[in-house]
């Protein structure tokens, strides 16, 4: 019932043709109203072909507005954002990049990094909406329901560029979630279901030092815990080290989690599956979860789990890898970024390496794959150009996707500043960081860069420099290189071993009444089970509970879902 957020940059290149079409026809009698800059469609030979026949307009996807416009947005800015020196959310490379390419001025009438979901709330229940904003897939049912954002078809396929049309139809699941009765309600933030992919980080030194064999089973697993809490790896002489890493978030959030655990006994947990009817079933609540929580609970009472973990967050577990305590761990494909990095900060001699999700029998694990929308662009109804949202997006893609992307001014600068949180909207191709990686492989295997991207240069710069000696630039190679994520994750897809979200869209209506209690049920049952304070047969009691506090109305509602698409 959780969506993850992952965003990537990659440059894709293509040969479409625009429809050609005249722009917003209800509003062309309307003098006050700006229009978009529009060139020819015909030659003057195809002109004069017909006697009398004018030339049919065709619409530029980045045309610039003459005279410009002003739109009003509000936005979900994350507490981390940083501007230069003199520079804002209203006057940066992005605010520029608007009104100097397409003559449209962004007014925020507001922003927040801590209660954006509420404050939209209140201003769908108010009716004082801004003419653009993000909201969530709840939120964008409700706006829909009442009747207060723009019918998006007409002017998504009049304004958006070949390119953005290529992306955001990598996933149709994607723009789908955005549409009500055949019509585009919304824009998806599309993104890449690989970018959810989690896997088995292990510190690969401790593996060589103690003799261990790489893990091909989730026994393997379950011995090199053991021997990475029982035989002093580090060399302190002290029983201090542990096996697992766990946080108090149990399988959410993209570290030290068990989402790949549990995948390893077939258990996918927080997502809607297939069973063997073809009816859609809750992970979680199935049965093969039981044996993984028997088992978390064995290696909880052998302290290769942390006795504290149900009390630490991310950023604990995180201290206890850099100081070099705990050598499994897993995780999503930017792990290296964040923590492992800085575990290699602290001690150069640590290996990290990526290793795919053992399976506890012969039947190969399944690679769980996220739902990768999580916020969906609208603009309210009666704004005078909707097509702005979608020249905003045009603008995004070109200058991160296109021949003409340039990264370093748009995204990351040449000293690592930050611009990426600045678009107003945003979306990257499905194929991901996993085609990142296959580009970087291929380079690194030949020695030729000329096909990389400004952004892929900037990868193969950095591993070739940790290549050279440079341990600080470990987490390009760890993100990418021969030890990432990103072999394993093809393996999976190319092998069809993929476990999609099969539930997607705005939450059913006992899905918005009922998930908070019964996801809090599930994480102290987990919790309690793990910790050896309930027996694994808890399970059922929690399974039966689920299902008669909400879960088998929830089933009903997403099987109705199902047959309706």
């Amino acid at each position: 019932m959780r969506h993850s957020k992952m965003k990537s940059l990659i440059a894709l290149v293509t040969i479409c043709v625009l429809l050609i079409t005249t722009a917003c026809s209800d509003k062309k009698n309307d003098s006050n109203v700006a229009k978009p800059s529009e060139s020819a469609s015909a030659s003057g030979a195809e002109a004069s072909s017909t006697p009398g026949a004018s030339a049919e307009p065709q619409i530029d996807p980045l045309g610039k507005y003459d005279p410009p416009i002003e739109v009003t947005a509000v936005r979900d800015l994350p507490a981390s954002i940083a501007f230069r020196e003199g520079e804002s959310i209203d006057n940066n490379v992005w605010s520029r990049e608007y009104e100097e390419r397409l003559g449209i001025k962004i007014k925020y009438l507001w922003t927040s990094n801590s209660d954006y979901p509420q404050r939209i709330n209140v201003a769908i229940a108010s009716g004082e909406l801004p003419d653009i904003f993000s909201v969530n897939a709840l939120q964008l049912k409700q706006l829909v329901d009442a009747g207060q954002i723009e019918d998006l078809t007409q002017v998504y396929e009049q304004y958006a560029s070949p390119l953005t049309k290529q992306i955001m139809a990598g996933d149709p699941n994607q723009m789908a979630s955005a549409a009500f009765d055949g019509k585009q309600m919304a824009l998806p933030r599309a993104g890449s279901p690989y970018d959810s992919s989690q896997v088995l980080w292990i510190r690969a030194d401790w593996l060589k030092k103690l003799e261990l064999s790489e893990p091909q089973t989730m026994e393997d697993v379950f011995k090199i815990a053991e021997a990475f809490t029982t035989q002093d790896p580090d060399g302190n002489q002290k029983n201090d080290t542990f096996g697992l890493a766990l946080t108090k978030d149990l399988q959410q959030g993209g570290f030290a989690n068990l989402q790949g655990f549990f995948n390893g006994f077939h258990a996918y947990t927080d997502t809607w599956v297939k069973d063997d009817s073809g009816q859609l079933v809750y992970g979680s609540v199935q049965p093969e979860m039981k044996a993984a929580l028997a088992k978390l609970q064995e290696m909880y009472k052998g302290g290769i789990i942390d006795k504290e973990f149900a009390v630490k967050d991310g950023s604990k577990v995180m201290e206890a890898l850099v100081s070099g305590k705990i050598g499994i761990s897993y995780g999503a494909w930017w792990n290296p970024a964040w923590p492992l990095q800085a575990v290699k900060d602290q001690d150069p001699t640590a290996e990290w390496k990526a290793y795919g999700i053992p399976s506890i029998d012969d039947t190969a694990s399944k690679l769980q794959l996220a739902f990768p929308t999580y916020e969906y662009y609208v603009v309210k109804k009666g704004a005078a150009n909707p097509e702005a949202l979608v020249k905003l997006l045009n603008v995004l893609v070109e200058n991160g996707y296109s021949d003409n992307a340039d990264i370093t001014k748009y995204f990351i600068a040449e000293d690592g500043f930050l611009y990426n949180n600045y678009p107003l909207v945003y979306a990257s191709p499905a194929e991901g960081n996993l085609a990142i990686h296959l580009h970087l492989k291929d380079a690194l295997s030949s020695g030729d860069i000329s096909k990389l991207t400004g952004e892929e240069k900037g990868y193969y710069d950095k591993i070739m420099a940790y290549r050279a000696g440079d341990p600080a630039s470990w987490t390009n190679e760890g993100m990418y290189g021969v030890d990432s994520a990103w072999p394993y994750v093809k393996e999976k897809v190319d092998g069809s071993l993929i476990q999609n979200q099969e539930f997607f869209g705005a939450p059913t209506t006992t899905m918005s009444q009922r998930t908070a209690n019964l996801e809090k049920m599930m994480m102290e049952t987990f919790t309690k089970i793990i910790m050896g304070e309930k027996s694994p047969d808890e399970f059922d009691v929690f399974v039966a509970n689920w299902h008669k506090l909400g879960g088998d109305d929830i089933m009903k509602e997403v099987n109705e879902w199902a047959a309706g698409r």
